[in-house]
């Protein structure tokens, strides 16, 4: 792991806690990026067909938005600590039955997966909202994304290498042993349980109540709605990409290491973060998403010539590291200290909410159009985001 000199970013959190904040995060990341590319295109020969990938991606999702939703009523007779372990848990549990190769193990490890996703989202960022003062998340975020990004960036490619080159169902050891070591890191912080932070903050008994509370505030919910955008327009990313490279009659591999390809611009999120600084982040939002949006589009509207779609999609997942260089910021700057535990579970519901919208949407679109076409929706999805980023304060 590049080393970094953690304390000038931190300032004044605990130096350990601070490292393995770093290690925590980077754990998740490396658990899923490498299963990102090798469970579509396993689902894609045992399913037959992109639409039937897009069905099942769709009702897996439903699972995970109201797993989401239900984790802060979970939270009020469980400590945190323990639904991290169970969300541990049920990642490695996903990663033995992906392991064997069955429609029936792919369906129970894309079920289980997605809860344990989202139970390990919600809570590390419970407890990143607690270690991390407000006003250095501008500087943690580009932290926490860089290493994310050099998973991400590793992770699609070697995880179709090690299935497919070294050894079958090797991937999903790797992913099970990430995930152990992210518990047995957790494990060895005794005192991050600070029951000032855990004892004071209570989510309300019906998830109802705090989705409506939620959208009563104009900027949590724009910061919903841009998160959205990014996560959907990635998901298109990581499902279809994989799936056209094969389509078009390339190796998985080929499909795995575009991925891998498109994720480098990742490892320059910390200069993303600097521009931001200094343009604003609406302006860099803007800018991020309409790239991201012209370049989709191109790259849909290019039928007949593989490479050049291939192109463009890597040039359309370069614009979309801008994006992920303000991270979470909108929302992590707009939610109240005395909030943080219901209105983060809320706004966790992005990922699942996209996860959930855009298969089914592109189910449909499938069922008329070809392949390439699923990049027109997600690029015209991207220009909307860049519309809605104008009205981001300026003051961020």
């Amino acid at each position: 792991m590049r080393r970094i000199h953690l304390p000038v970013v931190f300032g004044k959190v605990d130096e350990t806690h601070a490292r393995a904040f770093v290690v925590l995060f980077t754990c998740d990341a490396f658990a899923r990026s490498i299963l990102i590319s090798l469970l579509p295109l396993q689902a894609y020969e045992l399913l037959g067909s992109a639409q039937r990938v897009s069905v099942l991606y769709f009702f897996v999702a439903i699972l995970g938005l109201a797993g989401s939703l239900i984790v802060p009523a979970a939270l009020q007779h469980a400590r945190r600590r323990w639904m991290l372990v169970l969300g541990c848990c049920l990642h490695i549990a996903s990663a033995l039955s992906f392991a064997l190769g069955t429609q029936t193990a792919l369906i129970a490890g894309l079920c289980i997966q997605i809860l344990g996703a989202a139970i390990l989202e919600i809570v590390m960022n419970l407890y990143l909202l607690d270690h991390i003062p407000r006003r250095r998340l501008n500087h943690f975020e580009p932290m926490r994304l860089l290493f994310a990004g050099t998973a991400f960036a590793a992770g699609p490619w070697l995880g179709v290498y090690l299935h497919r080159g070294v050894a079958e169902n090797l991937t999903f050891l790797v992913s099970a042993m990430a995930a152990s070591i992210l518990l047995i890191v957790f494990w060895q912080l005794r005192d991050i349980d600070n029951g000032g932070h855990e004892g004071r903050v209570r989510a309300t008994a019906s998830p109802f109540r705090f989705v409506a509370r939620f959208a009563s505030q104009p900027r949590l919910v724009l910061s919903w709605l841009l998160a959205f955008g990014r996560s959907g327009w990635w998901v298109a990313y990581f499902i279809y990409t994989p799936i056209y490279v094969t389509h078009a009659g390339y190796g998985p591999e080929i499909g795995g290491a575009l991925v891998s390809l498109g994720m480098l611009p990742m490892l320059m999120v910390r200069v993303w973060g600097k521009l931001g600084n200094m343009i604003g982040l609406r302006n860099l939002l803007a800018i991020g998403y309409g790239l991201t949006g012209v370049a989709s589009l191109a790259a849909g509207f290019t039928t007949g010539e593989p490479l050049v779609v291939m192109i463009l999609i890597c040039l359309a997942a370069f614009s979309a590291t801008l994006i992920d260089g303000a991270g979470n910021v909108p929302f992590l700057r707009a939610v109240r200290p005395h909030e943080r535990e219901a209105m983060t579970s809320v706004f966790m519901t992005f990922r699942h909410v996209s996860s959930l919208v855009v298969p089914g949407v592109f189910a449909v679109v499938l069922w008329v159009l070809p392949l390439p076409y699923v990049f027109v929706v997600a690029g015209l999805m991207a220009l909307v985001m860049a519309g809605l980023s104008r009205y981001i304060p300026r003051r961020m």
